[in-house]
């Protein structure tokens, strides 16, 4: 008999137990989708409170941000669409005879640095019908972005200086992910609008040079209404000439960039955009 009882009494314990599980799984799957629409609700209800009271992103800049001048047009002036660019890795590289124009990076690949082939290159690049130079550019995220931004150019100035070089009149500031951008992108954008600021101040004319991705991710959505610079990556002139049509920074481009063999080695190509074809002037300094 002990041993029936024990298992009458097992055989009801389950019976027993599974009153209780069945309601605990009948309430949690009637409770977490009320839960989960409650959530949904919650977030659609702020996002139409939000549109609705005209809540806008971050401003693209810091506050206090020096205004930039729009540029005025230089005098017509045309050259040869087709040029080259070069840096410190070109150094010790026979430099293309051909190409109507040259832009030199003044930089060794970052900010507060030197292209140690800069006079030889910047020689080589004044024989043209026009000529230009950029600048590396970056942002630690430490430090005031404003002046942080002035210091990057005024540094670049004193070694352009100390080449025995002034006056160029064109600058472009190179704007990639390549480089330090460790600060939020309001920072980023601010300190290239303060090094842009700066170069105006100085009477130089400013583009950028970057490509759409890098310049996003960079400087967000700041549009600085500047001449821009876009760069294409390997490929062929008409490949490149395709980015005419596209947009960076906010701005169709001035110039696009593309890399190609000259005799064996790879070169930076550059194309005049048919809208700047009679600009040269806004992008380069011209004889």
């Amino acid at each position: 008999m002990d041993e029936e009882q024990s298992v009458a009494t097992d055989s009801v314990r389950p019976a027993r137990s599974s009153r209780p599980l069945r309601g605990l799984l009948v309430l949690i799957l009637c409770v977490v989708p009320v839960a989960a629409v409650g959530v949904l609700g919650g977030i659609w209800w702020r996002a139409q409170h939000h549109r609705a009271a005209g809540v806008t992103p971050p401003a693209p800049l810091l506050p206090g941000a020096p205004a930039l001048k729009p540029p005025t047009p230089a005098p017509a002036a045309s050259v040869p669409l087709q040029g080259f660019d070069v840096s410190y890795p070109q150094c010790g590289t026979t430099l293309p005879k051909t190409g109507g124009y040259a832009i030199v990076g003044l930089n060794g690949g970052h900010p507060i640095s030197s292209n140690k082939c800069a006079t030889a290159q910047l020689a080589w690049a004044k024989a043209k019908a026009g000529h230009a130079v950029y600048i590396n550019t970056g942002y630690s995220g430490s430090g005031d972005p404003i002046a942080h931004g002035r210091t990057l150019v005024d540094d670049a100035v004193a070694r352009e200086h100390a080449l025995g070089v002034s006056g160029t009149a064109v600058w472009w500031l190179d704007v990639e992910t390549v480089n330090t951008w460790d600060g939020t992108q309001q920072q980023n954008a601010t300190v290239l609008d303060s090094m842009a600021a700066r170069l105006q101040e100085l009477g130089v004319r400013v583009g950028i040079y970057s490509t759409p991705s890098m310049w996003s991710e960079i400087a967000g959505s700041w549009n600085p209404g500047l001449p821009v610079w876009y760069a294409t990556g390997p490929g062929t002139q008409a490949q490149a000439a395709a980015a005419c049509d596209r947009e960076l920074a906010g701005s169709a481009p001035a110039l696009v960039q593309w890399v190609e063999g000259v005799g064996g080695v790879a070169f930076d190509h550059n194309l005049i955009c048919p809208a700047y074809a009679k600009r040269a002037g806004d992008l380069l300094d011209v004889r």
